[in-house]
């Protein structure tokens, strides 16, 4: 015997009840929220840095993550690091430092914050033990969502929070267990003469302590994630960077560095962005450096490359205010993008083919002494992004 089909307004009617019914079942289960009250969108503060925000996809750095940084020594990383910071300060936000390396300079961070580095929301942590770190990050998180439910800040306030590194982080509890690792090390490297292996390990201590650092950094993100999500505010990790002869961490592209302490940094992190330095000579003459920012991870949006690639420039003062050189950028970018054209030696409007200048430093030179042409460029820049 055969059914006839019902009708599409009875198919229809038959649905809404059913989605009804549904509605009614999954407001039973203890806990659980709509998807859409529960999963948003990655909230991101714009940052000094064009390149990077176009680069990572979200036009900013984002709130409520992990960002892990590394690359090698003295290429670039804490330059990096207060650009993000004071881009939170100069849009209200809170910037807290804790400087473990204990290597910042007061004088350094006052040149390239400017008078950002003056202001009430710009604090830094006298660090002392990991213990104390994690409890001073939990009181800044908390502080801030507070603040935001009393009404004391807007509810758009956010703030970020860079340790600089997390290698050194002391645990003070287990310091001695650290040290009789080493000490064990070394008396099982001795037992065993010249056919005893050079424990593995990139934190400076290796073998059985590094692996109770990593444990220490694994129990830490498995805090540091909810509390991030639930208090609106960014973790930034400066993490050692060792150079192997061979190395294929994480299964991707072969690479010959590692990231110290622990694969939970990386993995726990929504952003691992690696940099490195080159020098930058006008007429033979040092002006500043290029620091090139490889994304080698996200989690905050989609990847058009294996490693999308960002930059930022500094300069020392030779030819313009020592500081981020924010005219440099907008020009290397524009390129990119294609909001800036290369004619011969001209540099020309992609969208209009008007001259800019000759040369590209012209037209760096350009942009230094007219703000509202720059502003313009890095907002189509940034509207643009950047092309496959």
């Amino acid at each position: 015997m055969r059914h006839a089909k019902p009708s599409l307004a009875g198919q229809a009617r038959t649905n809404r009840d059913l989605l009804r019914n549904m509605g009614k079942v999954a407001g039973r289960f203890r806990e659980w929220r709509p998807q859409e009250e529960v999963l948003l969108d990655v909230e991101a503060v714009p940052t000094c840095f064009p390149a990077y925000d176009v680069a990572n996809g979200i036009g900013g750095h984002p709130v409520s993550r992990i960002v892990l940084v590394h690359g090698p020594s003295n290429e670039g990383k804490t330059a990096f690091e207060l650009g993000l910071l004071a881009s939170f300060l100069a849009r209200g936000h809170f910037a807290g430092l804790g400087d473990a390396e204990r290597t910042t300079p007061a004088k350094w961070v006052t040149t390239m914050l400017g008078g950002l580095a003056k202001s009430p929301g710009f604090v830094a942590l006298p660090i002392r033990t990991y213990e104390q770190v994690r409890d001073a990050v939990r009181s800044m998180c908390e502080g801030v969502a507070e603040a935001r439910v009393k009404r004391e800040i807007p509810e758009t306030t956010s703030a970020i929070i860079a340790i600089d590194s997390i290698r050194k982080l002391v645990p003070k509890k287990l310091f001695d267990e650290l040290a009789k690792a080493e000490k064990a090390d070394g008396e099982e490297k001795k037992a065993k003469g010249r056919f005893a292996k050079k424990p593995k390990g990139v934190d400076g201590y290796g073998g059985r302590a590094a692996q109770l650092k990593a444990a220490l950094n694994a129990a830490w993100m498995d805090e540091l994630v909810p509390l991030l999500a639930d208090t609106r505010t960014s973790m930034l990790l400066i993490a050692r960077e060792t150079k192997l002869d061979d190395a294929n961490p994480w299964g991707e592209a072969k690479r010959d560095w590692k990231i110290g302490g622990g694969t939970a940094l990386y993995y726990e992190a929504s952003l691992a962005v690696r940099v490195t330095r080159e020098f930058i000579h006008v007429e033979k003459r040092l002006v500043g450096e290029r620091h090139d920012l490889e994304i080698h991870k996200t989690k905050v949006a989609g990847k058009q490359e294996e490693a999308p690639t960002a930059f930022f420039h500094v300069s020392n003062g030779a030819i313009a205010p020592e500081g981020f050189d924010r005219a440099r950028d907008v020009v290397a970018l524009a390129i990119r993008t294609g909001a800036l054209i290369i004619r011969g030696s001209w540099i020309a409007d992609g969208k209009t083919g008007e001259a800019l200048a000759q040369g590209e430093e012209s037209a760096v030179k350009k942009l230094r002494v007219d703000p509202v042409l720059a502003a313009e460029l890095e907002r189509r820049c940034r509207a643009m992004g950047v092309k496959p």
